[in-house]
């Protein structure tokens, strides 16, 4: 989120530095049309300020939606750099630090830092990105790779509607448990004189391999007027390759997200 906004405000701003404050609501995932128990519908409000020579900074809380829970799960800090070497091309350089609440059995709770490239190349009606990420997490270190391909089509010019289909392919390393095993010649402990035994034992196996990880597709809807700019995204995610699911088993993934954000002079 503050890579495209800090992209899109050092490019076009006159201001050396502005302030955006922004709240954004994150829906619960679905998987295969059921609720996903490891993921939670947040609000999560933010701060970013933007430069004109490209550097920003944005603080990012997150807040349950869920009512049954305690509100407060953990913030965020990214600061990056925006480079245009060419006025249609963009890189963003950016490092975000998490601290969450790690008593919670959620996917947000085992986050601890995210490292991230993005190139991105726009065009009045294309846009594509290809963006690296190195994810540290409480227990694995991953790389992600994510090539995004937009269409935006402009629905009204006053105020500004634009309507952005995304589609988006993901690859990455992924670490699961493969199970094989081994046979060893035992004697018996009941009768010595038998001959040798020979006994199977199931072992197990933590495997990281490279691969494509899912098929997305964004819809984004967003609506500009003066200072305020307000967002829908659907997003729809198909698994290509779950650990222990066969292909014919693998649902796809659902949530969205609503944002409101304000600019500040």
């Amino acid at each position: 989120m503050c890579s495209t906004l800090a992209y899109a405000q050092t490019k076009d701003s006159a201001s050396a530095v502005q302030l955006h404050a922004g709240i954004t609501y994150l829906s619960q995932f679905t998987y295969g049309g059921r609720r996903d128990t490891t993921s939670m519908p947040y609000w999560m409000p933010s701060l970013t300020l933007t430069s004109k020579p490209g550097f920003f900074l944005s603080v990012l809380a997150y807040l349950h939606a869920d009512k049954q829970r305690k509100s407060w799960e953990g913030m965020s800090l990214t600061p990056g750099y925006v480079w245009h070497p060419f006025k249609q091309f963009a890189i963003v350089l950016s490092y975000s630090q998490y601290w969450m609440d790690t008593s919670q059995a959620t996917l947000l709770s085992a986050l601890k830092g995210i490292g991230d490239i993005n190139f991105m190349y726009t065009v009045p009606h294309f846009e594509t990105s290809l963006e690296t990420s190195y994810v540290i997490s409480r227990d694995t270190h991953d790389w992600l790779n994510q090539l995004q391909i937009g269409v935006p089509f402009t629905l009204l010019h006053q105020p500004v509607i634009i309507l952005k289909p995304v589609v988006a392919l993901d690859a990455g390393t992924q670490t699961f448990y493969k199970t094989y095993y081994t046979k060893t010649l035992q004697q018996s402990s009941l009768v010595p004189d038998l001959p040798l035994q020979e006994i199977s034992q199931q072992q197990q196996k933590a495997v990281k391999s490279y691969q494509l990880l899912s098929v997305e597709l964004h819809v984004p809807l967003s609506v500009k007027f003066s200072r305020w700019e307000a967002s829908c995204t659907p997003y729809w995610i198909l698994p290509t390759h779950t650990p222990g699911f066969t292909h014919r088993e693998s649902a796809s993934y659902f949530f969205f997200t609503a944002q409101l954000m304000y600019h500040f002079q």
